[in-house]
């Protein structure tokens, strides 16, 4: 009797055992994926780059530009008025004077503009590389190399602020310190709205680049579904 309540009790539990054993041997089976996203956002990262050559370009060539056509002495300009009266060799030293401040506003302004041929050298090289990544289907590195470039580009919008407020180059003296006191506080207040403005740009454009990357990575990212036990074909 004992015997037989074992037998029926095992072939009762049978199955279920069975089923247990197909569960714990389910199988994940990966879902397709459009390798548009990662094709798309090679695009962009081409065209980003491309611009960012251009900009290397202007920030070489500019500063070549300038030095050729802009002459350092006012005298090459406007020749001093030897037989002038005294109100025309004063405005003629005061014009020097404003002259002599844009030269050297000028010549700062240029090695700011090398600063940012550097930096967009950098962020081109990024990301040319990043294109044929992205390309070829490489998800991990390819996200990887537009991060860095994101982090390349918001540190170097950071330094070029920080450089352009510590030396004045935003409103420049000469600019702010004509016109009395009515045209300085007016200066002043456009200086606060540029550098407000222009620190919400950096932040602005690289929280929509970190947005874009973070859409591409979750569309691109392998599904996986659990394969239930009536989808297991049946093994013998």
């Amino acid at each position: 009797m004992w015997a037989e309540n074992w037998n029926r009790d095992s072939l009762i539990l049978s199955p279920h055992a069975i089923s247990m054993n197909s569960s714990f041997e389910t199988p994940y089976v990966s879902e397709e994926v459009s390798p548009w996203w990662l094709k798309g956002l090679a695009i962009f990262m081409a065209l980003i780059s491309i611009f960012m050559l251009l900009s290397v370009a202007s920030g070489l060539l500019t500063p070549i530009f300038v030095d050729r056509l802009m002459p350092e002495d006012f005298e090459e300009v406007n020749p001093y008025p030897e037989d002038g009266t005294d109100e025309d060799k004063a405005e003629w030293n005061e014009t020097n004077e404003f002259w002599d401040d844009m030269v050297e506003y000028t010549d700062e302004m240029m090695g700011v503009m090398k600063f940012q041929a550097v930096h967009s050298g950098i962020l081109a090289i990024i990301g040319l590389f990043s294109v044929p990544v992205l390309w070829r289907g490489d998800r991990d590195l390819g996200i990887k190399l537009v991060g860095v470039w994101i982090g390349v580009n918001l540190l170097g919008g950071m330094g070029l602020m920080w450089i352009l407020t510590r030396s004045g180059l935003l409103m420049p003296e000469f600019a702010t310190g004509r016109g009395g006191e009515e045209w300085g506080a007016s200066a002043e207040l456009m200086e606060t709205i540029t550098l407000v403005a222009s620190w919400g740009q950096i932040i602005f454009c690289n929280i929509c680049f970190l947005g874009i990357l973070s859409l591409v990575a979750s569309k691109s990212k392998p599904p996986t579904r659990l394969v239930s036990g009536t989808d297991v074909p049946p093994q013998s």
